[in-house]
């Protein structure tokens, strides 16, 4: 049961930090090009992926694409929810051991 637990959190966070460096991809291709989106990709977006779990994501992204990388909004608090989304995964793993 452990190791479905493991997979499934595993996978969650691969998707979502995937979803996030893709989110980035998309916001650099609309700011390069001068035709107006349909749907813009907002920093409302980019921060809520973030938050549930993408910051390395957009984080790595910043440096990768070379985008954004004067944003304070993303220099600033990415890392954080990065160190949040550890702490948050280390405290949950540990609570589950100490109840066996």
């Amino acid at each position: 049961m452990m190791i479905f637990i493991i997979t499934l959190i595993s996978v969650y966070f691969l998707a979502v930090n995937f979803y996030a460096f893709t989110l980035m991809r998309l916001q650099k291709t609309q700011a390069v090009s001068n035709e107006n989106p349909r749907r813009k990709i907002t920093d409302k977006k980019i921060f809520l992926s973030g938050a549930l779990g993408g910051a390395l994501g957009v984080y790595l992204a910043t440096f990768i694409l070379k985008y954004r990388r004067d944003s304070l909004f993303i220099m600033v608090l990415m890392p954080i929810l990065i160190a949040l989304t550890i702490l948050l995964i280390v405290t949950a793993f540990k609570f589950r051991v100490l109840i066996r």
